[in-house]
């Protein structure tokens, strides 16, 4: 693909009318259904992501999609694209104006493009590979702290860290950290991107949630790294994301916190 930039401006004209369709039925009755891993999912969730497979198909045919609600089509493909329809479904069928939907492009399985946009929040925040992290006319950095001591976290629920045995990291960031606030999901990862937190702890989430933070905290000038290991992966079901120097000194301490067994 050779222009990025104009992708991304593609990318963000399918958002205005999902961000309509979702919105008609925020603060509503809804009808809750639970998928097979006990998430509930809503006809929003699924409206809104077959807008979004029905808009790549239109204006990229030979890219793939990996999407929450209806899985992959030709995953294996250089260009493809996640989709995230409602991230924070949760927050959504609460009334709570945190959810957001959630597109990236992956080139060869890395995202040179992300974007979250909060419909009820009515802002969306774009990263092209090389171009910056942007908040309309705002670009956005991640923050200067560097030590955890001095830090203010954010952090998925309670329950993302007792289901993936992380309790005693989630323990020791409340007895080390400066202040530690739940702001799951995107939600979350955004106020890391944009240095009003200094770090997003998420210790559970899929590649549709991942891939386009990625991209973003890393042209806010960021880091986005995995509770284990040194690939940074996608896949592996976690992220520390922030500032690089204080992500870094938070996989140290996972370390010293090993998940409990049983």
């Amino acid at each position: 693909m050779k222009d990025l930039l104009a992708a991304k401006e593609t990318a963000l004209s399918w958002l205005k009318p999902v961000s309509r369709e979702i919105l008609n039925g925020f603060q509503k009755e809804l009808t809750v259904q639970q998928k097979a891993d006990q998430s509930p999912v809503t006809i929003a969730d699924q409206k809104a992501e077959e807008m979004l497979r029905k808009s790549i198909h239109r204006y990229f045919p030979d890219h793939g999609i990996i999407g929450e609600e209806f899985g992959e089509e030709e995953a294996d493909r250089e260009w493809v694209w996640t989709v995230d329809p409602i991230d924070g479904t949760r927050s959504f069928i609460q009334g709570l104006p945190l959810f957001a939907t959630l597109l990236s492009l992956l080139h060869k399985g890395e995202p040179v493009m992300g974007i979250i946009c909060l419909p009820a929040m009515e802002e969306t925040v774009w990263a092209v590979k090389g171009k910056g992290t942007h908040s309309g006319n705002r670009r956005l950095h991640v923050s200067s702290h560097t030590k955890l001591q001095d830090s203010v976290l954010a952090t998925a629920d309670l329950y993302c860290f007792r289901e993936k045995k992380f309790l005693r990291f989630w323990n020791q960031l409340h007895s080390r950290a400066k202040l530690v606030r739940t702001y799951p999901d995107a939600f979350g990862h955004l106020m890391a991107i944009r240095g009003s937190v200094d770090a997003m702890i998420d210790p559970w989430a899929y590649i549709w949630d991942f891939a386009p933070c990625k991209i973003l905290v890393q042209e806010a000038g960021g880091a986005f790294i995995n509770f284990r290991g040194n690939k940074n992966s996608l896949c592996e079901g976690s992220a520390l994301v922030g500032n690089a120097q204080l992500v870094k000194a938070l996989q140290k301490s996972i370390q010293s916190a090993r998940p409990q067994k049983g």
